[in-house]
C-alpha cells in the first residue's frame, strides 16, 4: 500500500548523525501567523511537533521536513477544486514524528474544514473527506494513526492563491490504525506557508 510506504518513508529518511545538543534544546511551536513565513508545529499528546530537515546519506540536498502539494485542478479557472496537502515532519531525529493535512477542496478558501474519516491514501488517492494522518516513530516502533469521523478541524486563516499564502490552525484526535482504542491528542496545530520561498 504505497501511503504507508510514504507514512514510513517520511519518518525513517532522518539524518543518522545528529547533534546532541540540538536533540537536548526544547522545541519551541512558532507564533500563530499569516504572513508567508514557512512555519508550522503541533503538539501531539504533549510532546511537540516541528519541522526539522534531515539529510540524505550519501549527501545531496536536505531531505525537508515541511512539504506543499496541491492537486493538478487546485489552480485557475476555479482556484481550490482539488487537494492541498501539507506535510509537517520530524526527519532528523531517531524519536521522530510527522503529520500530513489533507484538505479535499479548498474552493471555500477562509473558513472551517471539519476533519473526517482517514483512508490512508495520500495525493489523489485521498478520501472523499478532509483528513490527517500521522507517524511516530519512538525507540524503534513505528505507529500510524489516522482521523475518523468529526475528530476535529482545520481553520484556514488566509487563502492567498495569488501571492501562494497559505495560513491556518488545526486540532485533532487521531487513532492507532492498527489498534483503534489507542489515540493521539494533536492540539495548537497551525502552519504559515509561502509557496514561493518554501524550502528556499
Amino acid at each position: 500500500m504505497k501511503i504507508l510506504f510514504y507514512i514510513l518513508s517520511f519518518i525513517t529518511l532522518t539524518a543518522c548523525n545528529k547533534d546532541d545538543n540540538n536533540e537536548n534544546q526544547q522545541d519551541q511551536l512558532p507564533q500563530i501567523t499569516t504572513t508567508g513565513a514557512n512555519t508550522a508545529g503541533c503538539i501531539i499528546n504533549g510532546k511537540i511537533l516541528i519541522p526539522k530537515n534531515g539529510s540524505q546519506a550519501i549527501g545531496g540536498s536536505p531531505i525537508y521536513g515541511l512539504n506543499l502539494v496541491g492537486g493538478n485542478n487546485f489552480n485557475e479557472p476555479i482556484i481550490g477544486d482539488d487537494y492541498w496537502q501539507l506535510e509537517i515532519a520530524n526527519k532528523r531525529d531517531a524519536n521522530s514524528a510527522g503529520i500530513v493535512l489533507w484538505i479535499k477542496d479548498m474552493q471555500q478558501g477562509v473558513g472551517n474544514y471539519p476533519i473526517n474519516q482517514s483512508n490512508g491514501e495520500l495525493y489523489a488517492d485521498g478520501p472523499n473527506s478532509n483528513q490527517i494522518i500521522a507517524g511516530i516513530k519512538e525507540n524503534g516502533v513505528q505507529k500510524t494513526y489516522w482521523s475518523g469521523n468529526n475528530s476535529g478541524t482545520i481553520t484556514i486563516t488566509r487563502f492567498d492563491y495569488f501571492n501562494g499564502v497559505y495560513s491556518g490552525i488545526f486540532n485533532v484526535t487521531l487513532y492507532n490504525k492498527d489498534n483503534p482504542t489507542e489515540t493521539i491528542e494533536l492540539t495548537d496545530g497551525r502552519f504559515d506557508i509561502n509557496v514561493a520561498t518554501l524550502n528556499q
